[in-house]
């Protein structure tokens, strides 16, 4: 059995191998987008993804025996935790710090808008994201983006939070304004 490369080696692999596509989709009809959002490139780094509305963020859960894993957002841990820690990958991937099985996990949707980690694939559709500016604001880590897939066309969603502090993720149609849809790069959280 070959041993794990540590992840930051997998990235840059990733990185390398990406299928070359742009970082975010046209903003014309035909791609899907809301008339007038403008497309831009998605934050560098690794960064922890908050909702504006629930200021709560991207986390993976529990991966079953099929290789895909829950996604959900909850209030941030700290502590370097890679379950909320994401990477902006060129071609549009959203890639999970968090290794499942010693393999990096993209972020994914589905036709049923299920929302959900699985292995990363070179040139799948369901798991190539657009960033599109929804909030541009003054100051570093401010911006306020929606992530929209380039196969459903539909926007990275949150459910309003619960009384644990975290909430259900899943995909739905894109509304121009909705908080829910808003979601800003923030620095990693640490102890």
């Amino acid at each position: 059995m070959k041993p794990a490369l540590p992840i930051g080696a997998v990235i840059a692999a990733l990185a390398a191998t990406a299928v070359a596509a742009p970082a975010a989709a046209s903003t014309d009809a035909s791609a899907g987008a809301a008339a007038g959002t403008p497309a831009a490139a998605p934050p560098a780094g690794t960064l922890n993804i908050s909702n504006r509305r629930t200021n709560l963020q991207l986390e993976v859960g529990d991966v079953g025996a099929s290789g895909k894993g829950r996604v959900f957002s909850r209030f941030a841990r700290g502590g370097g935790d890679t379950e909320q820690q994401w990477n902006f990958i060129n071609g549009g991937k959203l890639v999970s710090r968090k290794l499942v099985r010693g393999q990096t996990v993209c972020l994914e949707t589905d036709s049923a808008d299920r929302l959900f980690v699985a292995r990363c694939v070179g040139g799948k559709q369901t798991q190539k994201w657009a960033f599109k500016l929804a909030l541009d604001a003054p100051g570093a880590f401010k911006d306020a983006f929606v992530i929209q897939n380039f196969a459903t066309k539909k926007c990275v969603t949150s459910a309003e939070a619960n009384a644990r502090r975290n909430a259900a993720v899943g995909v739905g149609s894109c509304k121009s304004g909705n908080l829910l849809q808003q979601w800003f790069p923030a620095p990693l959280v640490r102890d």
